[in-house]
């Protein structure tokens, strides 16, 4: 059911705009909220993707582990749970998205999971024991008649000296491509030259957030305030370039010597930097969601030992909009956003941003509430 009352408020309160652009003659962009769902769920549910065969979101409810397809109307489809699945060991999921239309997900050491609508589960084994230690930002792409996904690790033991481990991850290529006929996996995307992960400092793991439109594939990571631009050629993912999203007044993350990785955990005082967070491939622009980061001295006015007083900080620290047009070239950045939504870098087939209301930030609701989002000019 949509609330068109509120989204009227809500658009007043929330259509933000910015006098920061890349030519003082160039139009200025708003990003307002135009619609939203509710989708009749209640729990902890959040949203990874939009399929535009079908017209549905995925869900995850990371509490319980259930699957949840719902439509533009906020109605369910068959729900799935993740334990409907043990048979086919799911211990941890790190990966959600479609692929082939299909809800999948990917386990952080035995491989991809399609759900049927019916709630059958299909296995899609990756070849030889891997492993993830950290979650992805998706589960897996089409690459040609192949599949790609985030390059796993498999030897646990390169990760006991943490400084080789890094050293080698920071140079790496990001993707491993499945032969869907042979089974067989080989890399892809190369590492993107001339990142901070190459200026002999370690900063924790990176994070890639991967997005592909058309073709064309984009890479950020979390300790830089960039984004890095590939093309699909064939079965490779080649780089093309990277665009470098300038913010002066950003705070800059910090590391410490990749010979001493060990000292980035015993730093007295967190590291609040600016970073991006989101990226929208859409069908005129790129959008890039970001922070600048905070000050140590407001951090210091939380009590940082309370857990939800540091999660309610953290997610009311503000989140900005950049927008880019398709050749990469800035339009118009500061675009000051709502706080409280969540951005996963999702959009649908009408180019409309897809934010989650965070209870956790605004107060517990019965139906969970999604935001649409459009840019306009």
């Amino acid at each position: 059911m949509k609330h068109l009352a509120l989204i009227i408020i809500l658009a007043s309160v929330f259509s933000c705009t910015s006098e920061n652009s890349a030519d003082n003659s160039a139009k200025s962009f708003n990003l307002e909220i135009q619609d939203s769902i509710q989708v009749d769920y209640l729990g902890n549910l959040n949203v990874f993707d939009f399929d535009p065969e079908s017209g549905l979101y995925l869900g995850l409810d990371s509490d319980v582990n259930d699957v949840v397809l719902f439509d533009e109307d906020g109605k369910s489809q068959p729900q799935f749970s993740v334990q409907t699945a043990k048979s086919n060991v799911i211990t941890w999921v790190v990966g959600k998205g479609f692929l082939d239309g299909k809800a999948t997900l990917m386990d952080v050491r035995n491989g991809l999971f399609q759900f049927d609508t019916d709630g059958e589960v299909n296995r899609i084994e990756i070849p030889r024991e891997h492993y993830y230690f950290n979650e992805l930002s998706f589960s897996a792409y089409k690459l040609g008649t192949n599949y790609s996904y985030i390059r796993p690790e498999r030897d646990e033991a390169e990760n006991k000296d943490q400084s080789a481990f890094y050293k080698r991850i920071y140079e790496s290529p990001l993707l491993e491509v499945l032969d869907s006929k042979t089974g067989d996996v080989s890399n892809t995307m190369e590492f993107p030259p001339g990142s901070i992960y190459e200026d002999g400092n370690y900063y924790g793991w990176m994070f890639p957030t991967i997005a592909k439109r058309d073709g064309k594939w984009y890479l950020h990571m979390r300790a830089e305030r960039k984004y890095h631009v590939y093309e699909e050629k064939e079965d490779e993912v080649i780089y093309v370039k990277t665009v470098d999203l300038e913010i002066p007044d950003a705070l800059d993350v910090v590391g410490v010597p990749i010979e001493t990785p060990w000292l980035l955990n015993r730093q007295l005082a967190p590291n609040l930097f600016g970073r991006i967070e989101s990226l929208y491939p859409l069908s005129d622009y790129t959008i890039l969601i970001y922070t600048k980061g905070e000050k140590n001295e407001t951090l210091n006015q939380y009590d940082t030992e309370k857990a939800e007083e540091l999660r309610n900080f953290i997610d009311g620290i503000p989140r900005f909009a950049a927008v880019f047009d398709r050749n990469d070239s800035l339009l118009q950045k500061d675009i000051e956003l709502p706080k409280g939504l969540v951005f996963n870098g999702v959009y649908n087939s009408e180019d409309e941003i897809i934010a989650l209301k965070n209870q956790n930030f605004f107060g517990a609701e019965d139906k969970t509430s999604i935001y649409k989002l459009k840019i306009s000019n």
